[in-house]
């Protein structure tokens, strides 16, 4: 397989719902999940080709030909770009006296960049302390909107958005099979760029354009032949799930034995214009968070996630994952 990471650079604030948030409307993510990207990138491909173009790209991802990891945060350091990975939930594997207020930071801590990430097994084997950076990628806004009802007063309400700081962003990784499919793939992720992802695109948050694509097949540097090795790891110790999913029925005894993981809510509404005539729930369902730690790989699934309208509706599952040493 070809692993692609797409660098993607946001203009403007973006919304990503906090699915597991009672006020998702009023607060915002810093990164979206690998289940928002599929069904973004499924209502490109029907605008774009049909109903044959979302075929296409269900059956890739139903095999298994085509892998999304969640978006990850980059940081622009002197020229260079710093690629972070979601906070593994390891176990130190020694008793360590760490500072309250170190402590506290790394229980804070969601991300890790690329290049610390032996620093931070290190400490894990009790090789030093590790400490983690606080700087944010961007800052968290708050704006009043309008709905307007025809014959009513226009009712204002809040809404929670992000914007991150000019050197700053998110990327993703993307397992294809050949070159074509990735051809593919990165003009839906241009035509998804200008619409934008997320919540509220009709207002202009969520458009994104890709500034960069490496081949992870063809590493140039510490962090892609870091990465590219990860991905293609044999009989590792742990796996670090990098997707928000979960496994299917008949494999979740196996995946979860031994794993360490948190769970997270997964719904939303079906984004289809074509689906009924009325705002209809996905069907809600806990996942496991990226960053889990898995002693055993899993493959995932689509599921079904709505009844009873135009067309089936998907949500995205299948996982990619890091092979790690701890």
């Amino acid at each position: 397989m070809d692993y692609y990471l797409y660098k993607l650079r946001f203009d403007g604030a973006v919304h990503f719902g906090m699915a597991d948030s009672a006020t998702s409307l009023q607060s915002s993510s810093d990164h979206f999940c690998a289940d928002t990207l599929f069904s973004a990138l499924c209502h490109t491909a029907g605008t774009l080709w049909g109903g044959d173009g979302i075929e296409v790209l269900c059956e890739q991802a139903d095999t298994g030909r085509l892998l999304l990891s969640d978006s990850m945060p980059w940081r622009s350091r002197e020229g260079e770009d710093v690629y972070y990975l979601p906070k593994p939930c390891a176990i130190s594997q020694t008793k360590q006296e760490v500072p309250a207020g170190l402590r506290k930071a790394i229980k804070r801590m969601a991300w890790i960049p690329v290049p610390e990430m032996a620093d931070f097994q290190s400490s894990l084997e009790g090789h030093g302390l590790y400490c983690p950076s606080e700087e944010p990628f961007g800052v968290h806004e708050e704006r009043t909107m309008a709905a307007v009802h025809e014959g009513d007063d226009t009712t204002p309400y809040q809404v929670g958005a992000y914007r991150f700081k000019p050197s700053c962003g998110l990327y993703i990784l993307v397992g294809c099979v050949d070159e074509t499919q990735a051809q593919r793939l990165e003009k839906l992720l241009h035509a998804l760029g200008t619409g934008g992802i997320g919540g509220k695109v009709s207002a202009g948050y969520g458009a994104f354009s890709i500034e960069d694509v490496i081949l992870l097949n063809e590493p140039f540097d510490a962090q892609t032949q870091w990465l590219y090795d990860a991905l293609t790891a044999k009989n590792p110790k742990h796996y670090l799930l990098l997707t928000t999913s979960l496994p299917a029925d008949d494999e979740l005894d196996n995946a979860l034995s031994g794993a360490s993981y948190q769970i997270t809510r997964r719904g939303g509404y079906v984004q289809s214009d074509t689906f009924s005539h009325t705002p209809q729930r996905k069907r809600t369902q806990y996942f496991l968070a990226a960053g889990a730690m898995l002693e055993r790989p899993f493959a995932g699934a689509l599921y079904s996630v709505a009844e009873a309208g135009a067309h089936p509706v998907y949500r995205y599952s299948k996982p990619m994952m890091l092979g790690v040493s701890f």
